[in-house]
């Protein structure tokens, strides 16, 4: 958060402080909303490519993978969940539209991760979690004109997927300098999917760029997916929005034992969401993006103090915080089929301008964790969430993207064809 944030009245020990009301408006609700609405949106598919796929190595030891990444559309359709058939989506990948490089390095659990700083040699451990930093990322969308250059950092999460083990993997990124059409444009951009010393990432990667003036937006419609390859057997890929429903729905004020604040409870609504993205034919790389109807809620209890956030929330020093999200999906008539748990334990916040509306403050989030504490129709689920926010200040608008990766080697989440 930067300094500008409103400061607390002074207070005896033991006292809650006097606090600046986050929901009240510097600007109106639908206008912040509008503007937090106003960005790119690229949902895609990470193949490796052939080759640029090679793990790096010190003393014998892994201690990194140099990431080829090929970029395909990726399609995420639901169908709002009933009692009788609980919650479907469809997942289908089409023709490429870039191509992503980069340097995935494992680092220590204390290295402070910042652009081109080396870590030291630090040896791939597939049997506990670990953090890694990614470096010289550069993506670029076909014509090679367009894309920018991003850095992140992120986590392995050793899994048994179908009886083998695998290496789970979600990270969040954030640009740091857009060429083409992605000149001066900030974004976040997250992962998940799963990491081979050998053969690369496979999986997400959902890319938020805001976009004032309109320039990676389209209202056209897109060319249809040219193919319907299933991008991975067993996994079923969901993709939510969140909102609030609207200005009266507020967000308060969380507490620590000595009565000082340390963070926030959100309450959202969840709607389904279609976003796609095309780079080929003269009008290059361009999005689309539908807002469904409500299929559920979510709380949220973030742990992040506004008022002392410990870091600038640039993007070499973004703002850590953590959250707990709770899920829960309802029928055509508000009851409950099912909930779930994620624990955004690694999250970054960076500062946003909203062009537009000079003095409002806005962040950027991204986080990730695991999925847990299923019920319902979600019971013994198994997955990883990523998180791709951008918020209003006071007021507090909300616009977020949920990405979750479930283990579902039945097919119990996945429709048996495209839904339109």
């Amino acid at each position: 958060m930067s300094s500008t944030a409103p400061e607390t009245a002074s207070t005896q020990p033991g006292e809650r402080p006097a606090l600046p009301d986050i929901n009240a408006q510097t600007y109106p609700f639908e206008i912040v909303q509008y503007l937090l609405d106003q960005a790119g949106y690229f949902n895609l598919y990470s193949v490796p490519n052939e080759t640029g796929n090679a793990p790096i190595s010190q003393s014998g030891s892994i201690t990194g993978i140099t990431i080829s990444e090929q970029l395909r559309r990726f399609e995420i359709r639901m169908r709002g969940p009933s009692s009788s058939r609980g919650f479907l989506a469809s997942n289908r990948t089409g023709g490429r539209v870039g191509q992503f490089d980069s340097r995935w390095v494992f680092i220590p659990d204390n290295f402070v991760a910042v652009p081109g700083r080396e870590p030291p040699p630090t040896a791939l451990d597939p049997s506990r979690a670990q953090r890694f930093v990614i470096l010289n990322g550069k993506c670029t969308f076909e014509g090679g004109h367009d894309g920018f250059e991003g850095f992140g950092t992120g986590k392995t999460f050793p899994s048994l997927e179908g009886g083998r083990s695998k290496l789970l993997v979600a990270a969040t990124c954030t640009l740091l300098r857009g060429f083409g059409r992605f000149h001066n444009l900030e974004g976040t951009y997250t992962y998940v999917g799963t990491l081979s010393p050998d053969s690369g990432f496979r999986g997400s990667l959902l890319i938020r760029v805001m976009d004032p003036e309109e320039r990676l937006q389209t209202e056209n419609p897109l060319p249809s997916i040219e193919a319907s390859e299933d991008p991975e057997p067993g996994v079923t890929y969901l993709l939510f929005r969140g909102q609030k429903r609207d200005p009266n729905q507020h967000t308060a004020y969380s507490f620590g034992p000595d009565g000082q604040v340390n963070g926030l409870d959100v309450t959202q609504q969840l709607r389904t969401l279609d976003i796609d993205c095309a780079a080929r034919g003269e009008q290059g790389i361009r999005s689309s993006r539908e807002v469904g109807p409500v299929v559920g809620k979510m709380s949220s209890q973030i742990a992040f103090n506004l008022f002392n956030p410990g870091a600038p929330g640039t993007d070499v020093a973004p703002i850590p915080f953590k959250s707990y999200n709770v899920y829960t999906f309802l029928d055509d008539n508000g009851h409950s089929i099912g909930s779930f748990d994620a624990d955004g334990s690694e999250g970054r916040t960076f500062n946003l301008k909203l062009v537009g509306a000079p003095g409002q403050q806005a962040l950027r989030f991204g986080a990730f964790g695991p999925v847990l504490n299923g019920k319902g129709d979600f019971a013994g689920v198994e997955g990883l969430m990523t998180d791709n926010s951008v918020v209003g200040v006071a007021p507090h608008a909300i616009v977020t993207m949920y990405v979750v990766r479930v283990n579902d080697p039945s097919k119990k989440y996945r429709a048996a064809s495209n839904l339109g």
